[in-house]
This record gives structure tokens, C-alpha cells and sequence, in this order.
């Protein structure tokens, strides 16, 4: 079996850990940032507990749609929060990524938040494919440019979400 290293990325927030956690965790929160630049949320469904899952949809440019998944193997509050990531169809069963075919099916994703200087939040995430084959790890692998752009918009998002949630 090939093994990949996984794509690791950190920033730390102006924000407490429980207000951290509160806002990566909750639909109506998650409906606001949670999205790459240029694209906004269109559905948000949770059920937030070990073995629930979160469903949404995205819209971007020109009206394409993203739809993903999210199944939470472990929720750890405020400390971590596990899941297996999947890209999904409107109705929730599983998709492709719309962009790269050959995408891992489901990624296992590890964040951890972690308190910094007294009221600041690490948030580090560490994505890995699961269950996958040479094909997807490859494509894996050769993405980590772009998830390293994706992820740094999101956090920007994020960012400015907290900002404006702490006046």
C-alpha cells in the first residue's frame, strides 16, 4: 500500500477556542464562511453528534453548485473535531469532485483548536485520503497548491466572521 503525507495547514484566529469551536460546529454559523472565495452557501442540513453528519451546497460563479458531506466520527469540544469528507449529490449520497474525477472519494479530516496566548485559537486541520487508491492519492498529492489557496480564502472568511461576530 502507497502512503501519502497529509496536507497539514494552521492559522491561529483572534478569537476564544469555545467561540472557535462554536462557529465551525453550527449550521447557521458555518452557512456564513464556509465556502472558497466568489462562492456562498445554498443549503445547510446537521445533525451534530458522533455517527450525524452535515450536508450543504455551495454556489459560485456562473451558478455552478458543490455539494458536500461531512461524518463525524469524533467530536472532542472545544479541543477537536474528526470527520470523514466527501463531495455529494444535491439529494446526499455520495459525488465526485466536480473539477477532479479522480479525487479521493472521502478524505478523513482532524481539526484541532487550540488555545494561543490566552484568547487567540490555533485551528490546525490535517486531511488525508481514506479508503483510496493510487490513482486518488496521486491526485491528491499533486492538489496540495490549490488546497493551500482554498483553505487560505476560507480562513480569510473565517476570519472576517469572527471579527465581525466579537464587534
Amino acid at each position: 500500500m502507497n502512503t501519502v503525507t497529509p496536507f497539514i495547514i494552521s492559522r491561529v484566529f483572534h478569537a476564544p477556542r469555545p467561540l472557535v469551536f462554536e462557529v465551525y460546529t453550527q449550521p447557521h454559523h458555518l452557512a456564513q464562511w464556509l465556502s472558497p472565495e466568489g462562492f456562498h452557501n445554498i443549503h445547510t442540513d446537521m445533525d451534530f453528534r458522533v455517527g450525524g453528519r452535515y450536508h450543504y451546497g455551495i454556489q459560485g460563479p456562473a451558478g455552478m453548485e458543490m455539494w458536500g458531506k461531512q461524518e463525524f466520527l469524533d467530536i472532542a469540544a472545544p479541543e477537536r473535531l474528526v470527520h470523514l469528507q466527501s463531495f455529494s449529490t444535491r439529494e446526499g449520497g455520495l459525488g465526485t469532485h466536480p473539477m477532479a474525477p479522480t479525487w479521493p472519494k472521502y478524505m478523513h479530516v482532524t481539526t484541532m483548536f487550540e488555545v494561543v496566548d490566552g484568547n487567540n485559537t490555533r485551528v490546525t486541520i490535517t486531511w488525508l485520503p481514506h479508503e483510496s487508491d493510487d490513482v486518488g492519492r496521486q491526485t491528491f498529492d499533486m492538489a496540495r497548491p490549490g488546497m493551500e489557496v482554498g483553505f487560505g480564502g476560507t480562513f480569510v472568511k473565517l476570519d472576517a466572521y469572527l471579527q465581525k461576530l466579537q464587534g
